[in-house]
Parts: structure tokens; C-alpha cells; sequence
């Protein structure tokens, strides 16, 4: 059998099992990185577990001990009560829409990631501290989705465009690359949909998903409240202003990796994991409490095998033939500009809803760049859809972009991204065939 026609058996029995829930999300993740390391010739076996050392990775779990830091010292309680005395907690949909403002656009100038770990639990302690006007589940993946979506804002925004550009860099004529905004002209309308999206029918879709909460839920919630209602009075003042420095200079940290001659030196992982360090060293959360309650393996696992899988559906050539199969049913290389175009936001789009974007965007890169040079005209509009936009508007699964992944450990079934999720996706997705054609062709 082909491996290329092995590849898309795994992606069909791994699409089968996110959808059923047959098996935890952690365990289908590792499952298809082992399938496509043990039965994929083309794939070295080292390739199944080298996505556990991914800068991503080590963010997830640097960022999360940070968070974890934030509650321990009180710090979060503060921020929290901020939060909640602010005009836009006075009403639930309102908040959504300002929490999914702030983090797009944050998420546009910083990392996406780190974004979503800075507000999963400030938007916990809000909720917790609203005596129930907020639900933490309304607000959490509504955030996640926004902070993936400003991602695609600018070229900073997240990996998936500068994977893309990297490799756009290396085309005869393109050694320049994209700007910081090249991408910007639709990225931020997408981010006003998204906001746009979660004030009106995305918030009645999560009324009536989020509408019973189970006794677990309940508990969680329970035990929140009990943590923002902990005193705090013998824990030094300076470990919770200190909690908030390392939150602002990691802040700081992830814009300058950005830039010359940072870049050489620092990385969204290492700064998240010297954020964590530096807490762990100076007694702010202890390193037991930081490994235990601050990381959730269930997201580092997920994190780490879907990097395993996406290499395996590249190399089996699975991948190709999936874009290569879908694009000719339009003409292929000889389709017109706006079609083709149309085509490969739509099969980049479908296929991130299974991959990591960062993964996808370097496989489909390529394709894109040789399609538009066959045709005689820049592959630029093409690598701007492909690998700036299309990677981070799939929000129809929890595995599609990390911004989303890193969402999972508030309780939600992978079934509740798709009844929320793929709507927006396909409202963002028919919006950008719209523009990207006006804008960059």
C-alpha cells in the first residue's frame, strides 16, 4: 500500500475518533503520532515525540506556571476584581465581546498562545467573582477562538505565517518576504466578524450548547470561588507584585523575539519557560505545586503528538494528494487566479481543522508557491491566504490551532467546538474568499 494512501486511512480513523470521543483527545493525539511514526516509511521514528520540544510546547507549560503563579500569590484575585468592577462585567455578552476584543487584538501584536494562557485564569477568577452573571465556558472558548483568529492579524501573530514566510524567503525574486502587515488588510475585518460573531449568534449557539451545567462543572466552579475567597494575607506582597512583573516581561519578551537581534537568542518557548524559572526559583509557587497544578498534560500531550501526526500526513505524501485531488477538481494550475485561490483557502482551511496550522501551512506553502509560479504570477496573495489566513481561522475543531487546544482544560467536548466553532469558521472562511481576492489579486 502507498504511504500516501496509508497516511489518509490514519487521518480518517483519527478524524473518527476526535469526532466520537471513543477515546480521550490526549490518547487519539498519541495514537495517530505513533501510527504515522511506526507505519509511515518516509517518517523517522524520532519524529513521533520531536514535537514535545517545541517552542509551543514549552510556552504551554512555561505560561501555564505563570497563571498558576498569579493565583497562588493572590495576584489573580486583584486582577480579577478589576475585571469584574469594569463596566463590561456588568452584563455577560458584553464581556464576551470585550474579552474577545482585547485578546484578538493583543493575540495580533504577541503571541496567540501566550494571550490565551495570560486569560484563561483571569477570565476564571472574573467568573468565579460574578456570582454568576459570567459563565467561565461562555467566555473561555469564545476567547480562544478570538485570540486565534487576531493571530492572523499580522506577521507576528502567530507561526503559521512566519512558517510560510520562511519558506517564501527561499523563492528566486521573494528573498524579501511579507511585511508585519501584509496581511493586516483582511485580518483585522476578520477580527471584527469574530467579535461580531460571539455578540450575537455565536452567544444565543453557546447559551443553548453551555445551558445545563453538570455536577462536575459545578464543582469545578465551586472550587474556584473557594480559591478566589482564600486568604491571602500571609503570602508576602512582593511575590504577587513580582508574579505580575514576570506576566508583563514575558509580555515584553514575546514582542521582541520578533526582532533583530532577540530572535537569535529567544524564542516564544524560552521566554515562558524564564518566566517560570524565575517563579519557581524565588519561592512565588513551588515547583511541585508548578508541575502538578500549573501544566495540564492533557494539552501538552495534545500539543506534542499532533506535531507527530502533521509530519507523518507531509511526508506519506497523504497531504499532498488530498490538496493536489481538490485543486484539480478546479482546473489546477490552469484555473483562474480568484479560483485558485478560492481553492486553496478552502482546502487549507478544512485540513487545519485536523493538523497543527504551523504543520500545514509548511506543507501547503510549497504547493501554492509552485501552482502560482506555474501560472506566471506572485505567489505572495497565495502564501498571505494559505499560510497567514486560512491556518488560523479553523475554529471548527479543538485541534486546529493551539490558541484553541490550549482551551480544552475548562471541560469541553470536542463536539462543543464544532456546535460553536464551525460556524464562525464558515462565516470567516466565506469572508475572506470574498476579500482576499479584492485585497491582494
Amino acid at each position: 500500500m502507498a504511504s500516501s494512501t496509508l497516511g489518509i486511512i490514519i487521518l480518517v480513523v483519527t478524524v473518527v475518533l476526535y469526532v466520537t470521543e471513543a477515546l480521550p483527545l490526549a490518547m487519539t493525539a498519541m495514537i495517530s503520532s505513533l501510527a504515522m511514526g511506526l507505519l509511515i516509511p518516509e517518517m523517522s521514528i524520532s519524529n513521533i515525540y520531536s514535537g514535545f520540544g517545541s517552542s509551543t510546547v514549552m510556552l504551554a507549560i512555561g505560561m501555564g506556571i505563570v497563571g498558576e503563579a498569579l493565583f497562588r500569590t493572590g495576584m489573580a484575585k486583584k486582577l480579577g476584581n478589576a475585571i469584574v468592577k469594569s463596566p463590561i462585567a456588568k452584563n455577560e455578552r458584553l464581556f464576551i465581546a470585550g474579552i474577545v476584543t482585547i485578546t484578538s487584538i493583543m493575540s495580533a501584536f504577541l503571541s496567540n498562545v501566550g494571550t490565551i494562557a495570560m486569560f484563561i485564569p483571569l477570565i476564571g477568577v472574573a467568573s468565579a467573582q460574578s456570582k454568576g452573571r459570567i459563565r467561565n465556558k461562555m467566555v473561555v472558548m469564545a476567547a480562544g477562538m478570538g485570540t486565534a483568529v487576531g493571530g492572523a492579524a499580522t506577521l507576528v501573530g502567530s507561526t503559521a505565517q512566519q512558517t510560510a514566510n520562511n519558506i517564501l524567503m527561499t523563492t528566486a525574486g521573494y528573498e524579501e518576504g511579507l511585511s508585519l502587515f501584509s496581511m493586516s488588510a483582511v485580518g483585522f475585518i476578520l477580527i471584527g466578524v469574530t467579535i461580531l460573531y460571539f455578540s450575537t449568534i455565536g452567544y444565543s449557539l453557546m447559551q443553548r450548547v453551555f445551558r445545563k451545567y453538570n455536577e462536575e462543572e459545578a464543582l469545578k466552579v465551586q472550587n474556584v470561588t473557594e480559591t478566589v475567597e482564600e486568604d491571602f494575607s500571609d503570602i508576602p506582597q512582593w511575590k504577587a507584585t513580582l508574579s505580575l512583573a514576570v506576566l508583563l516581561l514575558c509580555i515584553v519578551g514575546f514582542v521582541l523575539t520578533s526582532f533583530q537581534p532577540f530572535k537569535q537568542y529567544l524564542d516564544i518557548g524560552v521566554v515562558a519557560l524564564l518566566g517560570a524559572t524565575a517563579l519557581m526559583c524565588t519561592g512565588c509557587i513551588p515547583v511541585k505545586e508548578a508541575m502538578s497544578e500549573g501544566v495540564d498534560w492533557n494539552t501538552v500531550i495534545i500539543l506534542g503528538a499532533c506535531t507527530g501526526f502533521a509530519k507523518g500526513l507531509d511526508v506519506s505524501g497523504g497531504g499532498r494528494v488530498i490538496a493536489d485531488f481538490v485543486l484539480n477538481l478546479f482546473g489546477g494550475p490552469e484555473a483562474s487566479a480568484v479560483v485558485l485561490m478560492i481553492v486553496c483557502a478552502c482546502v487549507t482551511t478544512v485540513l487545519t481543522n485536523f493538523m497543527t496550522n504551523t504543520s500545514l501551512a509548511a506543507m501547503m506553502t510549497p504547493i501554492v508557491i509552485q501552482m502560482a509560479l506555474q501560472m506566471g504570477i506572485s505567489p505572495v496573495p497565495y502564501v498571505i491566504v494559505i499560510g497567514c489566513i486560512a491556518t488560523n481561522i479553523a475554529t471548527a475543531t479543538p485541534v486546529g490551532t493551539t490558541a484553541v487546544t490550549m482551551t480544552l482544560p475548562t471541560g469541553y467536548k470536542y463536539m462543543d467546538y464544532v456546535k460553536i466553532g464551525l460556524p464562525l469558521n464558515v462565516i470567516l472562511l466565506a469572508t475572506a474568499c470574498i476579500l482576499c481576492p479584492i485585497f491582494y489579486l
